[in-house]
């Protein structure tokens, strides 16, 4: 009985990453290069993301996400998901009200308290060290404190990563209520955690070295629903 459980299991994996593929998706070809471009969720909705191909599979012994997003403040928001096997929050960024940034490892959250924009653009990274579980949020230039979440571990197994939804089991489990509304972009991630200097640089817009296991200058990513790659809007025209 119980190896017919685990046979159902796996193909119940198997067809929700097939359902992933294939249902209303738009796939790029080739890793494409988005610059000036944004991913944009128009509304509200449980079946509107996009899914982030990396350009290694781990396991991940520490990690930095940067991204930039021009959300709708006044709801939850989920800005990125990455689901292994073992675990449906294992590096997820999320915010659960305005000023608040949500980092939870392997299911372990913890939340920051960090000033944000209204009708701008907040840039956003975040950073995790495997050894020692210290974990910090930048945003928009200035830093947390440093907090112990989860030590001694790795993010194992192969990550699916979902820009706009929150995933609730290794592929799916979406909510409409936990959903991103706005726009996203400048996506990098790194398997390592990216000393000061670049986090500033990318903060400001300076030059600063691509991420090496998410690129937005050589994205592999498919888009569900009606999300849309739009231009970059930002402050002024040149």
């Amino acid at each position: 009985m119980n190896s017919i459980f685990a046979d159902f299991m796996v193909m119940e994996k198997l067809v929700v990453l097939l359902l992933l593929v294939t249902c209303g998706s738009t796939k790029s070809e080739a890793p494409t290069d988005l610059t000036g471009k944004a991913f944009t969720f128009p509304s509200e909705s449980d079946t509107r993301y996009a899914t982030l191909t990396p350009d290694m599979e781990g396991p991940f012994s520490a990690v930095t996400l940067c991204l930039r997003s021009f959300p709708d403040n006044s709801r939850i928001q989920t800005l990125f998901s990455l689901a292994t096997p073992s675990h449906d929050n294992a590096f997820l960024l999320y915010k659960p009200k305005k000023g608040h940034y949500e980092v939870s490892v392997n299911n372990k959250p913890h939340d920051f308290e960090m000033p944000d924009n209204q009708n701008e653009w907040d840039s956003v990274c975040c950073t995790w060290d495997g050894r020692t579980g210290l974990t910090q949020v930048w945003v928009n230039g200035k830093r947390s404190i440093r907090v112990k979440i989860s030590t001694d571990t790795v993010l194992a197994g192969i990550p699916i990563i979902i820009l706009g939804q929150e995933q609730d089991n290794y592929g799916g489990g979406f909510a409409k209520n936990q959903c991103f509304v706005g726009d996203l972009t400048d996506v990098h991630m790194w398997n390592y955690v990216l000393d000061i200097c670049e986090i500033q640089n990318y903060m400001n817009y300076f030059r600063f070295k691509s991420g090496n296991v998410l690129n937005w200058k050589a994205l592999n990513y498919k888009v569900n629903d009606e999300v849309l790659v739009e231009p970059k809007q930002s402050g002024g025209c040149n």
